[in-house]
């Protein structure tokens, strides 16, 4: 069993408005911690992982080629394997959301 201390785990900003926590991650998975401000968006971008997430609190629009899906507190999500996707919290407030990503996203541990 691998365990993350909370006082090692450093938040990193991909993106203004935006913080994230790499909870913990094996070979295969990892879970991450995001906390996003109010207005603030992630360009549309796809990678190789998996992505499934839970919004804790708050609710972000969801945009892929095809649709906007607005998700809120309460509800989870998944992105396949490539999946162009942009993010965006409307408001009000900030939202809070856990993801796992698979494999694991090692631009994450850098």
């Amino acid at each position: 069993m691998k365990h993350v201390p909370k006082e090692r785990v450093e938040p990193q900003e991909p993106v203004k408005g935006v913080k994230r926590w790499v909870l913990a991650y094996g070979d295969k998975v990892m879970l991450v911690y995001f906390e996003i401000d109010e207005g603030a968006r992630f360009p549309m971008h796809s990678h190789v992982h998996e992505q499934a997430g839970y919004i804790i609190k708050g609710r972000m629009i969801f945009k892929t080629p095809d649709k906007e899906v607005t998700v809120s507190e309460g509800e989870s999500y998944v992105f396949e394997s490539n999946e162009p996707h942009e993010v965006y919290n409307p408001g009000p407030g900030k939202t809070i959301i856990i993801e796992v990503f698979s494999p694991p996203r090692e631009d994450f541990l850098k």
